[in-house]
């Protein structure tokens, strides 16, 4: 395989630079293998550009809608641009923080739910302590150690 057999289907297009046609020529001349090979070539291109044209071929603007609908950006492109997400992610953040920091209505009244169940589970002792009429310290050690002084048979 010569150098110049890459160079044939230009040569024939006629788009080989001039320096190269000169070398090609000479070779071309020398070389039967490579001008029986140039003149396959040719005829090839011929019975191809002889062919007919297919019947369906499209109009340019056919062509040109097709193309700008292949190029063109999808659905999920055109939606997740940065105007539509950046509102989207906001709400999503605000939504989080009202979640996460929100106050629990069961949290708060649970200290006061406590007091008022020690209330009514003592609710006779602290009746009993007012009809005592504690007035002093003293009184009120004694209602305190009165469960020591319990009678036990």
């Amino acid at each position: 395989m010569s150098d110049f057999e890459d160079d044939l289907s230009a040569y024939i297009d006629g788009e080989l630079p001039p320096d190269r046609v000169k070398a090609l020529e000479a070779a071309l001349a020398k070389d039967p293998a490579l001008r029986s090979l140039e003149q396959r070539l040719r005829k090839s291109i011929e019975a191809v550009e002889a062919l007919p044209l297919p019947r369906d071929q499209s109009s340019p603007a056919l062509r040109r809608a097709v193309l700008a609908a292949i190029d063109a950006p999808t659905f999920w492109e055109r939606w997740f641009t940065l105007p539509r997400l950046l509102p989207i992610g906001f709400a999503v953040a605000a939504g989080v923080s009202v979640a996460v920091f929100w106050p629990r209505p069961e949290e708060a009244p649970a200290a006061l739910d406590e007091e008022k169940l020690l209330l009514a589970q003592n609710l006779e002792v602290v009746e009993d302590l007012d009809l005592v009429d504690l007035g002093s310290m003293e009184d009120l050690e004694v209602v305190a150690q009165l469960h020591e002084l319990e009678v036990t048979e």
